[in-house]
C-alpha cells in the first residue's frame, strides 16, 4: 500500500496525494477509535475487574513471545483491494484504505501486538480504549509521510528496499514495546 499511495503515484492518476492522504488519516483514527472502543464497552459488560491488572500482564508476555518467535498472528490474509486505485476519487481511496487498515482487524495482522491492544481493551472494561486505537490509527497511517518525497520509480524501489531493511530492527522496537508495557504494568500491580 505504501508503494501505492506516493505522490508519484496519485499524480499519474490525476489525484491529490495530500487529499489522500489527509482522508486516510481521519479515516485510520476514527475507525481505530472506534474498535478499540467497542472493545472496552465489551469489556464493561464482561466485568474482568479482578484479573485486568493480571491479566494484562499475561496477554503481553504471550504476544511478545510469540513474535519474538515469528508466529504468524491470525487473520485476513488480505491487504486492502488494489483495484481501489484507478476507480475511486482520491479522497474515497484515502477513507477506505484508512478505515480498512486503522481498524486494523480487516487487512493482514502483521504483529500479535495488534491483538495484544486488542485483548487489554477488552480487559480493561474502559471505553477510552479508544485512545489506544486512535494512536494505532496514527501509526498506520505515519507510513505514508516517509514517502512524501518520492519523485521516480527508482526512487520509489530504493525506498521500499530500505524499509524492507528495517524489519529486523521494528521487531526489536516492538519487542521493547512489550518490555516497557510489562514495567509499567508490573509497578502498578505490585
Amino acid at each position: 500500500m505504501l508503494s501505492s499511495i506516493t505522490p508519484l503515484g496519485q499524480r499519474g492518476r490525476g489525484m491529490s496525494w495530500k487529499r489522500t492522504v489527509v482522508a486516510f488519516w481521519i479515516a485510520a483514527i476514527v475507525s481505530g477509535c472506534a474498535v478499540f472502543a467497542a472493545a472496552g464497552l465489551i469489556g464493561v459488560f464482561l466485568r474482568f475487574d479482578s484479573v485486568a491488572p493480571w491479566g494484562v500482564i499475561v496477554v503481553i508476555v504471550v504476544a511478545a513471545i510469540l513474535d519474538l518467535v515469528g508466529a504468524k498472528p491470525p487473520g485476513p490474509r488480505r491487504q486492502v483491494d488494489e483495484d481501489w486505485l484507478g476507480r475511486y476519487r482520491d479522497w474515497v481511496l484515502g477513507l477506505g484504505y484508512g478505515a480498512q487498515l486503522g481498524a486494523g482487524l480487516v487487512t493482514i495482522i502483521p504483529s500479535y501486538g495488534t491483538w495484544a491492544i486488542l485483548i487489554v481493551a477488552v480487559i480493561s472494561g474502559f471505553p477510552l480504549a479508544g485512545l489506544l486505537g486512535a494512536a494505532f490509527g496514527v501509526g498506520r497511517s505515519l507510513l505514508l509521510l516517509t514517502a512524501r518525497n518520492v519523485t521516480s520509480q527508482s526512487g520509489l524501489v530504493e525506498r521500499m528496499q530500505r524499509f524492507a531493511g528495517f524489519e529486523p530492527r521494528a521487531r526489536w522496537v516492538a519487542f521493547s514495546g512489550y518490555a516497557v508495557a510489562l514495567l509499567g504494568l508490573g509497578a502498578h500491580v505490585i
